[in-house]
């Protein structure tokens, strides 16, 4: 197999671990401090019907209102706005947790060539898409890493030091997000859904497989 990684890695301008020690020492997380009261403020407005934000579902964001309805039935909560940008919330919260901006401003440091990445995907689940604990500002050039195009080994073991460093930093607030999404009360209502639209037919066959793959997918604990 031609890795085009593997061959760069092999010129001997840098070894693989040093780049990969550059990338997690340069990754940007929100002081845990500031991350926990916007997590807590996070799921004070998914509980009690006040606008959150998920990445649009399905070709040209077509599918969200089936998340939409989903949300509005399992959670009670029908003021879940599509992120115009896909990134236009998190990249506020990052800016406001962090201190620091991609734009130019006066209230914020400004950094360059970093990007905001989504550590544990997840982006049509309301308590992940904005979750402090998902979101961070990392090194452009580590992009190859963590793409969704990228595939091989070296790939696969950069993710696992990157999400267990990630874990680490906020454990706390993720095993608070793993007892919300695992609760019976939680679980129930939602397999309670799939299960009425898939009986009810309100949906087509084919809308109705890609909705509870999703949804299963996406509202799922964090597990490294």
């Amino acid at each position: 197999m031609r890795d085009s990684y593997e061959r760069f890695f092999s010129q001997g301008y840098i070894s693989k671990d040093q780049f990969f020690e550059f990338g997690l020492s340069e990754t940007i997380y929100a002081p845990l401090d500031k991350a926990e009261v916007a997590w807590q403020e996070l799921k004070h407005r998914i509980q009690n019907n006040q606008q959150v934000f998920i990445r649009g579902f399905g070709r040209n964001s077509n599918g969200t209102h089936l998340f939409q309805a989903f949300y509005a039935d399992v959670l009670s909560n029908n003021q879940v706005t599509v992120d115009p940008t896909n990134n236009a919330q998190p990249t506020k919260l990052i800016r406001d947790l962090t201190g620091y901006s991609k734009t130019k401003s006066s209230k914020h440091e400004p950094i360059q060539n970093y990007q905001i990445s989504h550590i544990f995907g997840r982006t049509k689940n309301v308590f992940a898409f904005t979750a402090p604990w998902n979101i961070v500002y990392m090194p452009k050039m580590l992009d190859p890493f963590t793409g969704h195009e990228a595939k091989g080994p070296m790939i696969d073991e950069y993710k696992d030091r990157f999400q267990r460093q990630s874990f680490n930093h906020f454990e706390s607030l993720i095993t608070d997000y793993n007892e919300l999404i695992t609760s019976p009360k939680l679980v129930d209502a939602i397999h309670v859904y799939l299960e009425k639209i898939e009986q009810e037919k309100p949906l087509n066959d084919k809308n109705v497989i890609k909705l509870r793959a999703s949804v299963l997918e996406e509202l799922t604990p964090i597990i490294l």
